[in-house]
């Protein structure tokens, strides 16, 4: 019985993802979705999803925007709220870095590597430093 009920969930949930299709229109519009016309010639289009953290860069400040509420201590003045964006990065970054020998590097097209030794202590230098500058 426990069995008829797990086939049965299995079947159920595979039943309920739709297709994705692409067809185009008399005037050359693209369209995708899961039900097209019945006249239009559609193909199946394979959808892969996007990685849920596709990693990104800290945020490289510049000195241009508000003037209200900047850092100061340096050359380049920054916004106050791009400074704690950019102080909290660099604390995740530092933290992520003295908790692990080795980094996974998630890169923007959802692939993953490992970073070097020298990188790691590259990516600490650049974090100690962004906290210096930004965590005030």
């Amino acid at each position: 019985m426990r069995y008829l009920i797990y086939l049965t969930l299995l079947a159920s949930t595979s039943l309920s993802a739709g297709s994705i299709h692409k067809w185009t229109d008399a005037d050359g519009n693209v369209f995708y979705g899961d039900a097209p016309p019945i006249s239009a010639n559609t193909e199946n289009v394979w959808v892969q999803s996007a990685p849920s953290n596709p990693g990104k860069a800290l945020p490289r400040l510049s000195s241009s925007g508000s003037e209200s509420s900047a850092v100061a201590g340096d050359d380049n003045t920054v916004p106050a709220d791009q400074a704690k964006v950019a102080c909290d990065n660099a604390l995740k970054d530092l933290e992520i870095i003295q908790s692990s020998d080795r980094v996974k590097l998630k890169l923007a097209d959802g692939s993953t590597r490992y970073l070097t030794s020298e990188e790691i202590d590259e990516r600490k230098t650049q974090a100690e430093s962004e906290i210096d500058r930004f965590c005030q």
